[in-house]
């Protein structure tokens, strides 16, 4: 996981007593709600609440280059394919979008592969 925490922003936009402050991202709890800008890496895993023109690259994950749109309205039953997720390590390239943490740090998905590789090993 050492070698994954270069993938942590410093910081999120979060949304916390009904207004947006920047938190340090190791600060996220599952339900918090984050906005991710074109640019940012992406702090969690989450699920998408609303994305406007958003895509992110999930080259890290699936060493896919090519940049995905997400869609909030489309979901699909592997988790790895719905478009209305972001995920931890991952960046938002183009647009914005809301979304709520469901996973971090060694439960995020990339914190997972890097636990079974570091224990394979």
């Amino acid at each position: 996981m050492n070698d994954f925490k270069n993938f942590i922003p410093k910081t999120a936009l979060v949304l916390r007593d009904g207004k947006w402050n920047k938190l340090e991202s190791k600060f996220l709890v599952p339900g918090d709600i984050i906005k991710l800008n074109g640019g940012d890496n992406v702090p969690a895993d989450c699920v998408l609440l609303s994305a406007n023109e958003m895509k992110v690259n999930n080259s890290s994950l699936t060493g896919e280059s090519e940049d995905l749109l997400r869609i909030v309205d489309v979901k699909v039953s592997n988790i790895f394919e719905s478009p209305n997720v972001a995920f931890f390590g991952t960046m938002c390239t183009s647009g914005e979008g809301i979304g709520m943490v469901f996973k971090t740090g060694d439960g995020t998905v990339i914190g997972r592969i890097a636990g079974l590789a570091s224990s394979s090993g």
